[in-house]
């Protein structure tokens, strides 16, 4: 049997873009034992319930001392994989380091057109190269030939959360008892990893976004982080009862909710690829990051970017985001509410 280990990746939105991969490795390959390790409490409950994956390993590697995060490594993966996978994108010497660990025979992962050498992505021994014309979930998927598996463009499916019964039924629930007949979801927020917090669209935009559809209800989706940008978009809209803060759900009874919404706005983050998961159409706001990446895979979007000549300028590296233009992220500030407006009737 071949045992297969996943290496853990740091985004939500990373983590459900292996999820077509792992299908396919399901289909393909019926002698295969999967283990995914994840580190964020976040990724493992998206991951749950997921029938592509034999064993989920939840361990808080980023929270303890490096010390106690190798010797973790070592007892529970060293010796006990055939393969190790590090999936798209990981191009970081701790990623290549785990791998090592493993004592995987096979490690397979890409090489990157930045920074490769630096962050020892020579540690793993088979491996294609970067494409950036190629989305995530594409890119994975091609790393599946080292595995005897191949997959056009237009046969990997989408991705998935594996959702219960009752966190389905909760999800409705909790739509049906707001007011209104179309339900939109909105994002204004970002991960703040790397300067990433640049990433997100004005918040006053969303404000005028949501006034000029008062025939709809908006539900406004972040973490705690995010709190005061929710709170500043619901106290500044001209009519308050339209909006509805999502609070205190865990991410399995976010993904619930974002499944029986018509339609869901958002910056480049994790909740942009929940929506995509649970098959709710989505308006990808989408600055600085090469559209090529991670446009919603898989379900109706649309993605609305303005074309600057320095577009795009963020690719994976351990370098954090910054901006060509001053520090101005112009491609983000001047992009229009009527753009946005337009593409989100569109997609309803």
């Amino acid at each position: 049997m071949e045992k297969i280990v996943v290496t853990p990746l740091m985004g939500m939105g990373d983590t459900l873009m292996t999820t077509p991969a792992l299908q396919l490795i399901k289909d393909s390959r019926q002698d295969c034992e999967i283990t995914y390790f994840t580190f964020s409490r976040a990724n493992h409950e998206i991951l749950l319930n997921n029938p592509h994956i034999d064993h989920l390993w939840y361990y808080p590697i980023k929270a303890i001392h490096f010390f106690q995060a190798t010797v973790h490594v070592l007892t529970h993966f060293a010796f006990r994989f055939n393969t190790c996978i590090n999936f798209y994108p990981s191009n970081r010497i701790q990623y290549n380091g785990f791998a090592l660990m493993t004592g995987a025979k096979k490690r397979i992962g890409h090489s990157y057109l930045r920074m490769n050498f630096s962050q020892l992505n020579w540690l793993k021994n088979k491996t294609i190269a970067e494409d950036y014309s190629a989305h995530c979930v594409e890119e994975n998927v091609r790393l599946l030939q080292f595995l005897g598996i191949s997959a056009a463009p237009d046969t990997i499916p989408p991705m998935h959360i594996y959702l219960t019964d009752e966190e389905k039924e909760a999800g409705s629930s909790f739509v049906a008892s707001l007011n209104g007949n179309t339900f939109i979801g909105i994002h204004a927020g970002t991960s703040t990893f790397k300067n990433h917090a640049k990433r997100r669209w004005p918040r006053e935009k969303f404000v005028e976004l949501i006034d000029r559809h008062q025939d709809k209800h908006f539900l406004l989706f972040g973490t705690e982080d995010e709190i005061g940008i929710n709170e500043y978009i619901q106290s500044a809209v001209k009519n308050k009862n339209q909006v509805t803060v999502v609070t205190n759900k865990t991410i399995r009874e976010v993904a619930a909710i974002i499944g029986e919404l018509d339609a869901f706005v958002s910056n480049d983050s994790g909740l942009m690829h929940i929506a995509a998961a649970m098959q709710t159409p989505v308006v990808l706001i989408l600055g600085p990051t090469n559209k090529n990446f991670i446009y919603p895979w898989g379900v109706a979007h649309r993605v609305v970017r303005l074309d600057l000549p320095c577009s795009p300028c963020f690719y994976y590296s351990p370098r954090p985001l910054s901006c060509r233009l001053n520090d101005s992220y112009a491609c983000l500030a001047e992009l229009n509410v009527s753009d946005v407006s337009d593409a989100l009737e569109e997609i309803l």
